[in-house]
């Protein structure tokens, strides 16, 4: 089937011409993403589309692919079918199609197209792959009245009874896919062609675009980027980007003295070409002095699902399900360590958690964090629904003090941090002695996926022992981060 382009071929080559023809040709050289994370987003999806697919309780599903799947398509609408799951096309074109849902409209005689989003909102990936999706139902003899999305309601809040209507909205699309038409036509003809050669490229389009726009397979066409380069300069892009590719320049330290950089970026490139890092005592002192002890340094993780996982909640609303919280009582006092982990998928953690905190957590005292916005916003959106704790949430969110700000704000810039402000650049640099990197857990979408799967009983209850295990370990480095660093803060 590698001839046809399917709907995520497609998006593969809006996004990198290069990239598609690699994806299509020797998928094996393109870099892979989490597995963990690929199955979760996959299961959520379907999960989802379970329920669109109860608003249609008379509609028909096909379950077989490709040339199978085109055939009973073709019978169930030879048999006036009004609703067909997964109806399938493959035109002489070499498009494949399936559409999550093709309803017969019988007044006009046309179809209407649904496409089933497991997010919040319509974005503009979704009107693209829609438009392919008429253009392919179109070119294979269908005749496409309108095309809409179901996705998910952000204002839902999970009730016992899960209500698909109450749960999903659908949105009509039909005049943006219009609009568009015209242009997905041409991208499928450009994206034929580059199908058609049989040389593999040499480079790909993104060697313009910022870091945040290169596609999976950028290093593998583009092998004279170092790692540390001038895509991780800070905000780069536009003309001065240009400018340095253009010119060859690719790495941070060959930036010339001339171009017109913002402070933050020049104050990056000339720490990474001379090596010397800024550290500014006087501002650190400042900041750190605003810390009252005892101090506390706290860290959440969270899980975020499609559909709610508990009563209240909403899609994706961020639950928090762990905490550590390392408590420095004085200066050069050792910290203690306290910890809570959720291991129930039926009861809201937030009750348990918040008494540990209300507990442990003082009237007095800083609570540093990394990222303050994240903590801050569980802390209000948990002090919504559990009333009683609402006073001490507001509190300790007006002591909250965010430890990357000394970053952030470049007080402290140093070549080894390559442009970073994340706990995980920053911590191997200042106390290389601390490390991620033999943690069985080594970042927060990791951690939800691995919480997720042992409290639902996704894995054997001793694969899901070993994972708390983990969990454990790896929110505790998180706070012990924070102390080791302020440690060498203070002495600075």
């Amino acid at each position: 089937m590698s001839k046809y382009i399917s709907k995520s071929d497609f998006l593969k080559y809006q996004v990198c011409p290069s990239y598609f023809w690699l994806w299509k040709y020797k998928k094996d050289l393109v870099p892979a993403d989490e597995e963990e994370a690929i199955r979760q987003r996959l299961e959520q999806g379907n999960e989802i589309e379970r329920y669109a697919r109860l608003l249609f309780p008379k509609a028909v599903l096909i379950e077989s692919k490709g040339v199978k799947a085109r055939a009973e398509t073709e019978i169930l609408v030879r048999n006036s079918t009004k609703v067909i799951f997964q109806a399938t096309v493959l035109t002489e074109g070499n498009l494949l199609a399936m559409a999550d849902v093709l309803e017969r409209d019988e007044d006009s005689d046309t179809w209407t197209l649904y496409e089933v989003k497991s997010t919040n909102s319509i974005k503009k990936e979704h009107v693209y792959d829609v438009c392919f999706q008429q253009v392919a139902f179109e070119d294979a003899g269908y005749r496409i009245g309108k095309t809409k999305v179901i996705h998910l309601n952000k204002d839902y809040t999970r009730r016992s009874e899960i209500v698909p209507k109450d749960l999903l909205l659908e949105d009509d699309i039909t005049a943006q896919v219009a609009e568009i038409i015209p242009t997905i036509r041409q991208q499928i003809n450009d994206a034929k062609e580059v199908l058609a050669r049989t040389d593999e490229p040499k480079t790909c389009s993104c060697r313009l675009k910022s870091k945040s726009g290169h596609c999976p397979t950028f290093h593998y066409f583009n092998p004279d980027i170092p790692e540390y380069s001038v895509f991780n300069i800070a905000r780069i892009g536009g003309k001065n980007l240009a400018l340095l590719i253009d010119g060859e320049i690719h790495n941070v330290e060959d930036v010339p003295d001339d171009i017109k950089l913002s402070v933050i970026q020049r104050t990056q490139v000339d720490v990474a070409k001379s090596k010397q890092p800024i550290i500014n005592k006087t501002a650190i002192a400042e900041l750190l002095s605003e810390l009252v002890y005892p101090l506390y340094f706290l860290d959440y993780e969270t899980v975020s699902t499609a559909l709610p996982l508990y009563m209240g909640c909403c899609p994706y609303q961020q639950i928090p399900f762990q905490y550590s919280l390392h408590i420095v009582e004085q200066p050069g006092a050792e910290a203690k360590h306290y910890e809570y982990l959720s291991r129930d998928s039926e009861t809201q953690p937030a009750q348990e958690l918040l008494d540990g905190l209300l507990q442990q957590i003082g009237s007095e005292g800083s609570l540093i964090v990394w990222n303050k916005s994240f903590e801050a916003g569980r802390n209000r959106e948990m002090a919504r629904t559990n009333l009683n704790y609402a006073d001490f949430l507001n509190d300790i969110n007006e002591r909250m003090f965010d430890l990357m700000d000394v970053f952030s704000k470049q007080h402290f810039v140093h070549h080894g941090f390559k442009g970073s402000n994340s706990i995980k650049a920053v911590l191997p640099v200042l106390v290389p002695e601390f490390s991620y990197k033999e943690l069985d857990i080594q970042n927060g979408q990791i951690a939800s996926i691995r919480w997720y799967d042992a409290v639902t009983g996704g894995v054997s209850k001793e694969v899901a022992e070993d994972t708390c295990s983990s969990l454990l370990k790896y929110c505790c480095l998180d706070t012990l981060a924070m102390v080791k660093i302020y440690e060498y803060l203070s002495a600075v």
